[in-house]
C-alpha cells in the first residue's frame, strides 16, 4: 500500500509542480527551427514531458532498488528518460535547459517523498515508531 501511495503522490505532485511552475515562469517556446512538428501551446519551462518520464522512471527505481529489476528500470528506464528529452529539444518545443529543470526537478520531488512516505518500510517496522 505504501508504495502504491508513493507512486501515485510522486507521479501527481509532479504534474502540480510543473504546472505551477509554468505558470510562474511563463518562459515561451524556442523558435530555433521550422518543424514538422504542429506548434506547441502553452510554456516551456519546464518540460512536462521530461518530468513526467523522469518522475515515473526515478519512481520505478526507488520502488524497484534492492530487487533483481533495479538494473533494468535503471538502464531501460535511462534510455527511455533520455529519448525523451532529445525528443523535446530534436523537434524544436523546448530548450535544453527546460529538459534539465525538469529532470532534476523530478528528481528531487521523488527522492523527497520516498524520504517521507518510505515505500520501502513494513507496516510492523512503521508502527513502532
Amino acid at each position: 500500500m505504501r508504495s502504491l501511495a508513493y507512486l501515485l503522490t510522486t507521479l501527481l505532485g509532479s504534474t502540480a509542480i510543473n504546472i505551477t511552475a509554468k505558470g510562474v515562469m511563463h518562459r515561451i517556446r524556442p523558435h530555433l527551427w521550422e518543424s514538422l512538428y504542429p506548434a506547441a501551446s502553452g510554456f516551456a519551462f519546464p518540460s512536462g514531458h521530461a518530468m513526467a518520464s523522469m518522475s515515473l522512471i526515478a519512481a520505478l527505481v526507488i520502488l524497484t532498488w534492492g530487487s533483481r529489476w533495479q538494473w533494468w528500470v535503471l538502464i531501460g528506464g535511462g534510455l527511455f528518460v533520455l529519448a525523451i528529452g532529445w525528443t523535446r529539444i530534436y523537434l524544436g518545443v523546448h530548450y535544453p535547459s527546460d529538459i534539465l529543470a525538469g529532470w532534476l526537478v523530478s528528481v528531487g520531488w521523488s527522492a523527497g517523498v520516498s524520504v517521507i512516505i518510505r515505500p520501502h518500510l513494513q507496516k510492523s517496522v512503521v508502527d513502532s515508531f
